[in-house]
């Protein structure tokens, strides 16, 4: 399968920018090394001591080489699932106690994770779609 054709173009690119965002997201948590501030955080929020920094690291490995695997169009269907299951437990446990605006009228909402989460289906229904109709 192709990473992008005409055929698809749209939701290519918007799979491989989606891939960009995520990747970035947890590539830039290893280089500047706050997966133990995340695991902090999870563990303040009720995860058993200790699994929160295993927790913070497998969100960033996931979110690193899931954005590679998405972006070649491997794994698309558990990747998109594990991201969103990842963003869907940030909304529940961070952000929607900021409300829903990122920026502006609030902080730290809920509005970038919808949208990444929107994207994340979107891009594992046209797989699918692709999928099933070469059958």
């Amino acid at each position: 399968m192709k990473i992008f054709t005409r055929a698809t173009a749209g939701t290519d690119l918007l799979r491989l920018v989606l891939c960009a965002l995520i990747f970035t997201h947890g590539a830039y948590r290893f280089y500047e090394g706050s997966s133990p501030i995340l695991g902090q955080i999870l563990e303040d929020q009720g995860f058993p001591g200790g699994s929160g920094t295993i927790l913070a690291y497998a969100v960033n490995v996931t979110e690193t080489l899931g954005a590679l695997l998405l972006a070649m169009k491997l794994f698309t269907l558990p990747v998109c699932a594990a991201l969103t299951i990842i963003y869907t437990t940030g909304i529940i446990l961070f952000h929607r106690h900021n409300g829903f605006f990122v920026v502006g009228p609030g902080t730290g909402g809920w509005e970038y994770s919808a949208l990444l989460i929107t994207c994340l289906v979107t891009t594992a229904w046209e797989d699918w779609k692709q999928k099933i109709s070469v059958r």
